[in-house]
């Protein structure tokens, strides 16, 4: 019996989805005890150049379609459990594309994660703008500045800037705030998720609780 086939959609940003990879193949190891190549999962990663999302004028129609041109190939490709290593790209999902074989950022952190208060979001201005995540839970959004820094922050994250700069800015902002408990809201911060020192807020990193997942419904929902 083997698990069922991973497609992972990347490229917004390309790191992320290849982060989202690794986390799939490590946890792979630590929970599920793969070691050898044939316990291991196929996986596909689509690592696609996406139309640009973090800007006020963002071609929706465009950045759809080639999301669900993304997806359609994975499936096509015979990829059973789907993901995209993206918050912003979930705001573009056409309803014909969201099937059950897709495992659904936002609506996956809804569902897994038990908040005892009303959680802020870090996430793109792009995310904030359109309300994705409080289309799934109760949460809020920083005020205008903040968001500011954070959009500097993953752009920064994009640019390849030195990663200890990033992290003591990122920690910085986030201890400014006054919520306790803080959702990384875009996959870009999640590649800092395991190195942030805040032990007074509670650090939610939507991105390693969907690749659980990933690979719950691969190893334990999706043997064949």
């Amino acid at each position: 019996m083997k698990p069922k086939s991973i497609g992972i959609i990347g490229g917004a940003g390309p790191l992320a989805g290849a982060f989202l990879l690794e986390r799939v193949l490590s946890l792979s190891g630590t929970i599920y005890g793969c070691y050898r190549d044939a316990d291991f999962p196929k996986v596909f990663l689509i690592s696609f150049p996406f139309s640009e999302m973090l800007c006020p004028d963002v071609d929706a129609a465009k950045v759809r379609n080639e999301l669900s041109g993304c997806l359609n190939q994975l499936r096509k490709n015979g990829a059973s459990v789907l993901a995209i290593a993206c918050n912003t790209l979930h705001a573009f999902l056409d309803e014909k594309d969201e099937l059950s074989d897709l495992v659904h950022l936002p609506r996956t952190l809804a569902e897994e994660v038990l908040l005892f208060d009303e959680p802020l979001v870090f996430c793109t201005s792009t995310s904030a703008k359109l309300g994705l995540h409080k289309q799934f839970l109760p949460c809020s959004y920083p005020d205008s500045q903040t968001q500011q820094e954070i959009d500097r922050i993953i752009d920064q994250i994009l640019k390849g800037i030195d990663r200890s700069v990033i992290l003591e800015k990122l920690e910085n902002l986030l201890q400014k705030q006054v919520a306790n408990t803080v959702i990384l809201g875009c996959t870009e911060l999640s590649l800092f998720a395991a190195h942030l020192s805040l032990p007074n807020k509670v650090i939610i990193d939507p991105l390693e609780i969907m690749a659980n997942k990933i690979l719950q419904k691969s190893f334990l929902n999706g043997l064949y």
